[in-house]
């Protein structure tokens, strides 16, 4: 594969070469004496807020943006960041490139993986603002959830089919879907930082389709199914992360009531949503240094399940 940065193709390996010589992030780490991770932030409206142009990427340094050459296309702008000496990939707002529009399909979520496979990437932190459907949630509360209902069939189901990557002899494993590991950095975290609402360390997140608002049936019908939050991403992320055996997990937060439960205009989901990105971003960049030298613990949970036999080679030809 090719990687293009600042608009120039070169090779992938000269590329990590140069990094590894000339740039300070990654002179001084010994990768022979202490376990690192690469990792990655992919944003949500919980971090970027697009219609003020603030995003996450204005709370850390930004090295260099670039553009990865997959197999599923180009990947959408991908910035190697750091904070302190910790460095990491950031992608802002779900890899959407369009402000007004998002690209229903799903090409984005696919091409975005696709270049943090080549990249290499072990840890992701996710996430959204989303609509409560408990009555008991207040817009402000943060939702780390720990299992997901996918109503979303308009995006492909496998990133691997999608991009042509192989993994052999691995099952993946959606049990729990997130990764307990960074779930649980988020959640000490948030106890200690997060103020602007109640923080709850569970819940079931929905996502169904992208284009629209859903019908107060729609948000009955989920809540009886089990749903606690609805949004429109980041299961995505969590599904194609697993398929990958990435570890993954989210941060949302409460910007709304899901319609029905109680109303809401689209000026306060917005202005809590700022909000909401102030309190959220320093928690994310407390956890970015915790898991940088993060031994996994979740087995294969999140790497997936190896298995033996049953294996089907494709034939050349």
């Amino acid at each position: 594969m090719l990687r293009s940065i600042l608009f120039r193709f070169v090779p992938l390996a000269v590329v990590f070469i140069a990094w590894s010589v000339s740039n300070p992030v990654f002179a001084d780490i010994d990768m022979t004496r202490r376990h690192t991770n690469v990792l990655a932030v992919i944003g949500g409206s919980h971090i970027d807020r697009r219609h003020v142009k603030s995003f996450f990427s204005d709370e850390a340094q930004v090295l260099e943006t670039f553009t990865v050459e997959t197999s599923a296309g180009l990947s959408p702008p991908i910035m190697k960041m750091q904070h302190k000496d910790i460095p990491f990939y950031y992608v802002q707002f779900h890899g959407f490139s369009d402000v007004a529009a998002s690209d229903m399909a799903g090409g984005n979520f696919v091409r975005m993986f696709a270049a943090f496979h080549e990249l290499g990437v072990t840890h992701i932190i996710a996430g959204a603002t989303s609509g409560g459907m408990q009555p008991q949630y207040r817009n402000g509360d943060l939702i780390l959830p720990k299992d997901f209902i996918n109503l979303n069939y308009e995006r492909p189901s496998s990133v691997l089919a999608e991009a042509g990557i192989h993994r052999p002899g691995i099952r993946s494993v959606f049990n729990p879907p997130f990764c307990p590991d960074i779930h649980e950095v988020l959640y000490e975290l948030a106890l200690e930082n997060y103020t602007l609402g109640r923080v709850y360390p569970h819940g079931v997140v929905v996502q169904d389709d992208a284009s629209r608002y859903e019908t107060p049936a729609e948000i009955r019908m989920y809540r009886g199914m089990g749903g606690d939050i609805i949004t429109h991403n980041v299961v995505t992320e969590m599904i194609y992360a697993r398929q990958l055996g990435m570890h993954l997990a989210v941060v949302n937060a409460i910007s709304n009531p899901a319609v029905g439960v109680r109303p809401f205009t689209r000026d306060e989901e917005m202005g809590v949503a700022d909000k909401i990105a102030e309190s959220v971003r320093p928690i994310i960049l407390k956890a970015l240094e915790k898991l940088y030298h993060h031994q996994p613990e979740c087995g294969v949970v999140c790497r997936g399940e190896r298995y033996s036999g049953q294996i089907v080679e494709e034939q050349a030809g």
